[in-house]
């Protein structure tokens, strides 16, 4: 069985992909911000730091939202003692408003998912500024959303013998978002996996999906939306990609 992003690395998809990432219009929103063009810190870190503090400033449940850091903080104190006291100070840091600790916090999140830690890492004030700046514009975003009606969700329900496992972003009132903090475009991978993500929610227990009305992927470093109404998917690819991708 696959993880959502594991199954999707495992098939090929027609050219141009299931869900062609320029059928997506874009939409850039202008903070009269600009990010410092260069950053010390891996980009999944940083794609990792950005998307728990936004779900922690929208949700004000910190816990919830750095969730797997804590769990794979929790693992590697079986190997090296003192490692969870360390991240639950980290935590608390960040609750102070410390977004260098959240940095350091993620880097427990390969343990977690991989088995494998890595160096914790030292950011530097340009990542930072980054990080920060890239929060607000997730905050930003989703206030421009409306109410966010989930948060960090599974698909109870709706998980396959092909797919167990994958979590989504968020919803609102009537879109399905999916954060990407990429330096260059969304792909047919990005736009694939958002798709799988709406049709698990539909067969899931969770009966939100079914106002969902639009697919978006918000990347806040370029702090551009990209968005493709569900009605303009044709029945040929929804029903493909449910059997042949998912397994219904």
């Amino acid at each position: 069985m696959y993880s959502v992003t594991g199954r999707i690395k495992a098939i090929k998809q027609p050219k141009g992909g299931y869900l062609p990432a320029n059928s997506f219009i874009a939409k850039q929103y202008d903070d009269a911000q600009n990010l410092n063009p260069a950053e010390n810190v891996h980009g999944s870190l940083v794609g990792l730091s950005v998307d728990y503090l936004t779900r922690y400033r929208v949700t004000g449940d910190l816990e919830d939202a750095f969730r797997i850091s804590l769990y794979g903080a929790e693992m590697a104190n079986n190997f090296v003692d003192g490692v969870y006291k360390y991240a639950l100070k980290l935590l608390e840091n960040v609750a102070a408003g410390n977004t260098a600790s959240a940095i350091k916090l993620v880097s427990f999140d390969s343990v977690y998912r991989a088995g494998v830690a890595s160096a914790i890492p030292e950011p530097d004030a340009a990542t930072v500024g980054n990080i920060d700046i890239m929060v607000r514009r997730g905050v930003d975003f989703l206030e421009r959303k409306g109410s966010v009606v989930k948060a960090g969700f599974t698909f109870e329900g709706g998980y396959t013998e092909m797919i167990s496992s994958g979590d989504g972003d968020y919803l609102t009132n009537d879109s399905l978002v999916d954060f990407k903090v990429l330096r260059g475009r969304i792909t047919s991978q990005h736009t694939l996996q958002l798709l799988i993500y709406y049709l698990m929610g539909v067969h899931s227990i969770h009966s939100e999906f079914e106002a969902v009305k639009y697919l978006s992927i918000f990347n806040p470093r370029k702090n551009t939306e990209y968005r493709f109404p569900i009605e303009k998917i044709s029945k040929a690819v929804m029903s493909e990609v449910s059997t042949k991708v998912i397994g219904y």
